[in-house]
């Protein structure tokens, strides 16, 4: 396996064949923002970039210095192209270059707070790993998950056994007993319990270790694959993913099981945002990087206002207000489905008080028109601004406050506010993704009565 690392909406284009360049990168021009590779492994992408289905939409045909190009967009993660190769792609946080070890890092910890993939929680023992590429890093993970669930007991469960034997034991299966040919019936057709290992959560687990010892290009890894497999010796692979994927347990007696599922599941290639359908062999999987920004902002506020904040209730996706109705029939139109609603709760009645948005984008404070003025829209969609009008009459009846959250960076750090009518703002808001706490309990207290 060797690794490629883009960010997002970098380009990718065809390698040139170089007299004497074997595979340089220097001598292809690579950098986080454009990469080279070769005709196998840009043919594959350009077959996803021409694709109408709809989970191919992380890359698109483009151009770049007037020559052919594919771009990749607003989605990260890693997947597998031809010649082994693990394609990365991480989060563009900043217009300037960026250390690709502080933004996995940061792509890390974020996808360690959304629900879909619950991973665990980073210490100083592991910080080294964000110097590895993505598939490394979420290799060593995994693994450090599973040592943990190795040492507190792979779990057992009782197994039923049909078995012909010259002795009884269990129960006798009469029925079976009286059709046994005269040749036989020095026999006993019985069942019996065992109580083994050989249970679907383990066949699985023992599949994805397989699996990550194949992918991983790490020397601890490899080693601490190797050590785990010989707690699993005794078990099978599985040879029917879905099905023991249905047979998974999460009874009180497997709680300690319950975070590898989701790994299993992302190593399978049962489970992601969505994986990349084809031949590729390796792990592959994406996050439209909007929706993780989204989830990641909700999970904050959630943590904060639980526990700072006990009188406010955040809401995801609220989605109970409509913007128009048809006189002929009655029936609401045009569902309004804002990201985030944050209620106060008084007594037994919860009253809404700002309605939220998240956008990914890298909007900029000191943007400037052609001629030179300042362009006080800083980038703001005029869709985005007609979209929260509409939430804040339908949501707040024309009274409260609105907010529109983008990620911070060295060109938005300063709030920048819209007055929309007579008692309804807009506060935009830099979301600092470095400092999330701090930056949830600013957004919070702007909610308090002045």
């Amino acid at each position: 396996m060797s690794d490629l690392s883009i960010r997002e909406f970098g380009y990718i284009i065809q390698k040139e064949a170089k007299e004497g360049s074997n595979g340089d990168e220097s001598a292809t021009g690579s950098s986080i923002d454009t990469i080279a590779v070769d005709k196998k492994a840009w043919d594959y992408l350009e077959s996803y970039a021409y694709s109408s289905y709809k989970d191919n939409r992380f890359i698109r045909p483009s151009n770049y210095k007037d020559k052919k190009a594919l771009q990749v967009v607003n989605f990260v993660g890693v997947i597998t192209i031809p010649d082994d190769i693990h394609l990365e792609i991480l989060p563009k946080t900043c217009e300037g270059s960026q250390k690709n070890s502080d933004v996995r890092k940061l792509l890390v910890r974020m996808l360690m707070e959304v629900d879909e993939l619950p991973f665990i929680k980073s210490t100083d023992a592991v910080v080294e790993v964000f110097n590895k590429p993505l598939p490394d890093v979420l290799i060593t993970l995994f693994l450090k998950q599973l040592a943990d669930v190795v040492r507190k007991g792979i779990r057992k469960d009782y197994k039923r056994i049909e078995a012909e034997e010259r002795f009884l034991k269990g129960r006798l299966l009469v029925s079976h007993q009286i059709n046994q040919p005269i040749s036989r019936r020095h026999l006993f057709r019985i069942a019996y319990d065992v109580f083994s290992e050989n249970r679907a959560e383990n066949r699985l687990i023992h599949s994805a270790l397989i699996q990550v010892a194949k992918w991983s290009k790490s020397e601890a890894n490899q080693k601490t694959a190797r050590e785990l497999r010989f707690a699993f010796n005794e078990i099978p692979k599985s040879t029917d993913y879905k099905t023991d994927f249905s047979l998974w347990r999460n009874s009180r007696d497997m709680i300690s099981y319950k975070p590898l599922l989701y790994w299993v599941k992302l190593i399978l290639n049962q489970q992601s945002p969505f994986s990349i359908k084809g031949d590729s062999k390796g792990i592959s999987f994406l996050f439209p990087m909007e929706t993780l920004f989204e989830k990641y902002v909700a999970k904050i506020l959630e943590k904060k206002a639980l526990k700072d904040y006990s009188s406010y209730k955040v809401e995801k996706q609220v989605k109970n207000k409509y913007l128009a109705k048809i006189p002929a029939n009655g029936s609401w139109v045009f569902q309004l489905k804002p990201d985030l609603a944050i209620f106060e709760r008084n007594s037994s009645i919860e009253t809404p008080i700002c309605i939220l948005d998240t956008k990914w984008k890298l909007i900029d404070q000191d943007a400037k028109y052609d001629n030179g003025n300042e362009d006080n829209k800083v980038g703001i969609s005029q869709s985005d601004m007609y979209q929260m009008f509409a939430y804040g009459h339908k949501y707040l009846n024309g009274q409260g406050k609105l907010l529109l959250i983008y990620p911070k960076w060295t060109n938005f750090t300063n709030e920048k506010n819209f007055v929309l009518n007579d008692g309804l703002v807009l506060n935009v808001f830099p979301f600092d993704l470095d400092n999330a706490d701090n930056s949830a309990n600013d957004l919070l207290e702007k909610l308090k009565p002045t």
